[in-house]
């Protein structure tokens, strides 16, 4: 994560420092680099940060005087925070022997940890049509911007999750259910968006978009039971997934070369 942030502000510092003499348009075409960092307004789910990020390089072709279309491939991430797993409360499948009881209660003997952590990233395409209205004074270099975001959807669902009794001298009581391990799940996705540009000169612009961010969500469930030792056995767990819509804000920065 730290070398993501690293890498993201070496860009911003080489955007902003980089002298107008290195920039250059050839014909119809022009060339960008984009940072861009939103903020989720609805739909929330899977426990995952309102803010997301994102930069890529874009080259863009003018069809007109105000008509272009650009395409964009870029790096797309969103965090997530961590969170109990919620196997401790569906414990009805837990193995009868002494000392063992229909459920755990803590102050009796039980220990319990465990973390759901999720995150979405990965690469992205944008695919974008802009329409500038430079020529209006009463509007100034200003443009509307529409498009779809491929990609930047794969899900990472790390979960891990151990109950026992911590009376190990039960011999037949003595009961222990662990699980861990992570899930990936990447199926094509397409997110809409829709926004205006604002340019200043003929270098740096800024952008507001509205993003309908889609991706499918993963969420490991087990099944309580005695999974620990050469008996182990998670043939009850499953895999839930959701196709999600996240409504994003989002304030794009450009630099044009």
């Amino acid at each position: 994560m730290k070398s993501k942030n690293f890498l993201i502000l070496l860009a911003v510092a080489i955007g902003a420092l980089a002298p107008p003499s290195l920039y250059a348009q050839t014909g119809n075409f022009e060339s960008s680099f984009k940072m861009r960092t939103g903020v989720q307004v609805a739909s929330f789910e899977d426990n995952l940060k309102h803010a997301n990020y994102g930069f890529g390089a874009a080259l863009g072709y003018k069809l007109t005087e105000r008509d272009g279309v650009s395409l964009e491939l870029g790096w797309a991430y969103k965090s997530g925070d961590e969170r109990r797993p919620d196997y401790y409360t569906n414990l009805e499948n837990l193995p009868t022997a002494p000392g063992i009881k229909d459920e755990p209660n803590w102050s009796e003997g039980w220990l319990a940890s465990g973390r759901v952590k999720n995150l979405v990233e990965g690469f992205s395409i944008r695919l974008a049509y802009e329409r500038q209205f430079s020529d209006a004074r009463w509007i100034g270099d200003f443009g509307l911007l529409c498009g779809v975001q491929l990609g930047g959807s794969k899900f990472k669902h790390e979960y891990f999750g151990d109950v026992a009794n911590s009376d190990s001298t039960l011999a037949l009581g003595y009961f222990r259910d662990s699980f861990y391990g992570t899930l990936f799940n990447n199926p094509n996705s397409i997110s809409p968006f829709v926004g205006v540009t604002k340019r200043f000169g003929s270098f740096i612009a800024l952008e507001f978009n509205i993003v309908a961010f889609r991706y499918e969500s993963a969420e490991y469930v087990h099944e309580a039971g005695h999974s620990f030792g050469p008996n182990a056995n998670w043939a009850h767990d499953y895999t839930i997934k959701n196709n999600r819509t996240a409504v994003h804000v989002e304030l794009g920065y450009v630099v044009r070369f």
